[in-house]
């Protein structure tokens, strides 16, 4: 990531600071000089806490004067990864007590937007579609599935219309990417229909966009107890050796780590395409040998036309 700043965001407090500090850590691995800050820290380099405005124009005013002293002390040779700094204070808050439309908010996210672009920021959001899924611990003026509904849209859209450098990641994969990205990986393609069942009867579906075009999917069949098996995992060619892959397998990793119990081991499988080992190995798994294992076997079965 050419980047100075990783911003992330969406509606899920806990899987904004998962993806944040997996984020952080991954970075680290690379040997990059790294800072991160999850959403709610006191004297945070780039936020305000307290957003109590009585005269929004006079308080916002500093927000901005915050994130310019921000953008001027930050080290060239450091990557900051900021939970929750452009959407949730700057533009939920202020919408709870001024009733900002979306034009409005616009306005307000796009004076953030021109300040931190020294940084060349990347933001990452975690889209939650099912928004009660997303809901976790929100605050009491939240508290209404109507208002986190409004707030995905509002936040997509200023995405969509700004100059933002940003990805999301979702379980909304539709069968048209689906096809898309086995192309771009050299696969024969089944139909449209079986393609379609595939993904309705997978136990969870993750897919990255890059502005709104998908990068990069992953597939799981899982028992929510003991075994994982990783579908299809594919990363567009003109993504990969961007971290995009590891993004996208450490966030379904939290995932299935979420629905452990403690003290729980889960085991997670994959048939690794060839030459991609290393890949792998770099994220946790061990590659077996006929002898410690016994050989992985497969079989191919078809219907033939009656």
């Amino acid at each position: 990531m050419k980047t100075n700043l990783v911003i992330v965001e969406g509606l899920s407090e806990r899987e904004k600071s998962m993806t944040a500090a997996m984020i952080a850590e991954e970075l680290k691995k690379k040997g990059k000089a790294v800072i991160c800050v999850d959403n709610g820290v006191q004297n945070h380099s780039s936020d305000n806490t307290d957003y109590g405005f009585s005269d929004f124009e006079a308080e916002w005013k500093k927000v901005l004067k915050r994130w310019r002293s921000f953008v001027t002390k930050a080290d060239k040779d450091t990557i900051y990864v900021l939970c929750c700094n452009c959407f949730w204070n700057a533009l939920c808050e202020v919408k709870k007590q001024f009733d900002e439309d979306v034009e409005e908010s616009k306005v307000y996210i796009a004076e953030i937007a021109e300040i931190i672009k020294p940084l060349k920021p990347i933001l990452i959001y975690t889209d939650k579609a099912n928004v009660k899924a997303a809901k976790g611990n929100m605050f009491d003026y939240e508290d209404s599935m109507q208002s986190l509904v409004e707030r995905r849209v509002r936040e997509l859209q200023i995405l969509r219309e700004l100059e933002f450098d940003y990805y999301t990641i979702s379980q909304d994969i539709c069968v048209e990417e689906f096809a898309q990205l086995c192309i771009s990986a050299g696969w024969n393609t089944p139909s449209i229909e079986q393609m379609q069942t595939a993904i309705e009867n997978s136990t969870q579906s993750f897919v990255i966009r890059h502005k709104g075009r998908a990068i990069a999917m992953i597939h799981w069949l899982g028992d929510y107890g003991m075994h994982w098996f990783m579908k299809e995992f594919v990363v567009h060619k003109d993504y990969q050796g961007k971290m995009i892959g590891t993004l996208l397998y450490r966030y379904s990793e939290n995932f299935i780590k979420s629905t452990m119990k403690p003290g729980w081991k889960a085991c997670i499988d994959l048939r690794s395409a060839q030459g991609k080992e290393p890949f792998y190995q770099k994220i946790g798994f061990q590659l077996l040998t006929e002898q410690e294992s016994g050989s992985g076997m497969e079989k191919m079965i078809e219907r033939t036309v009656e």
